[in-house]
């Protein structure tokens, strides 16, 4: 019994964490797109400039 009850939590552990991950990802790149920084690919080698 106190087996599954275990195995329960570490699977939502691990459930929260892929959650988190995956929400502190896309807050990333929501900041990071807004400010493209010099050196990074941008819209000037993917639209076809120099």
């Amino acid at each position: 019994m106190e087996e599954s009850l275990i195995f329960q939590y570490v699977i939502i552990a691990v459930i929260v964490l892929i959650a988190g991950y995956s929400l502190f990802k896309i807050i990333v790149r929501n900041f990071s797109s807004k400010k493209p920084k010099k050196g990074e690919f941008g819209c000037d080698q993917e639209c076809g400039g120099h």
